[in-house]
């Protein structure tokens, strides 16, 4: 009769040890291969779906077979690939590096009991992201400029409706709305992100040239600071970071 297998506590049961140091081989072998494929075809707008699901894939098989360090570094590697919506030349460095650091782990120069906090800090940092929803102009390049300085990857959107489905899908570090968007009011776009369950977590600032007293910002939630062009548009800028805790 077979021996039944099964993973508890990142240990195989019903196998012989020669087994699980099998299988745990040729994990490694076929993750060294695979990391091997994914350098050699990185390059800007490449498959980021394929790496994602890779990070994803080689998380939980690590942790399966108690590959403590390797389950982290792919984890980190997830978070940083869910931070970004596409491959590029300013993300393929961070990138390459996890992907060198899982391939140091696979090849024993970095030994799976080791200190993961010093591992960990040599790995890029998740990249912070903003969403900017408005039309291509003058001042799409003046907040992009901002923001840049400021250490977020912009990526710009002049639907509405596809603003929503990139906020779900990529829980973007900040996501400025512009009052006036074609379709749907940027008060409409903001007030729902801010307060629907999927995204109400993520922090949200419009973006006008209405007065303060306008009655389209009334209607904004108090959880949505306002940015003013102009003049205003530095301090107005630096309020709204600091009203969601990001400086």
């Amino acid at each position: 009769m077979a021996h039944k297998q099964a993973v508890v506590g990142g240990v195989v049961t019903g196998a012989s040890a020669e087994m699980i140091d099998y299988m745990r081989r040729d994990f490694l072998d076929t993750t060294g291969g695979k990391l091997t494929e994914l350098d050699e075809v990185l390059t800007a707008d490449g498959d980021l779906e394929a790496l994602r699901y890779f990070a994803f894939e080689t998380k939980g098989q690590a942790r399966n077979f108690g590959m403590t360090l390797l389950g982290l570094v792919a984890a980190r590697l997830e978070d940083y690939l869910n931070a970004i919506d596409r491959i590029a030349d300013w993300s393929l460095p961070g990138i390459r590096a996890f992907l060198d650091a899982l391939q140091n782990v696979v090849d024993g120069g970095i030994a799976d009991d080791a200190d993961p906090s010093l591992v960990v800090r040599g790995l890029p940092a998740r990249p912070r992201v903003l969403v900017l929803v408005m039309d291509h102009n003058a001042a799409t390049g003046i907040v992009e400029r901002e923001m840049q300085a400021c250490g977020y990857r912009t990526t710009v959107v002049t639907s509405p409706f596809e603003a929503f489905e990139i906020a779900v899908r990529t829980r973007p570090d900040l996501v400025i709305v512009s009052a006036v968007l074609e379709g749907l009011t940027g008060i409409d776009l903001a007030t729902a992100l801010a307060t629907m369950p999927e995204t109400r977590n993520t922090p949200v600032a419009v973006l006008t040239s209405f007065d303060d007293d306008d009655a389209n910002l009334n209607l904004l939630p108090k959880s949505v600071p306002v940015i003013h062009n102009g003049d205003r548009f530095g301090d107005d800028l630096a309020k709204a970071m600091s009203h969601h805790f990001l400086l």
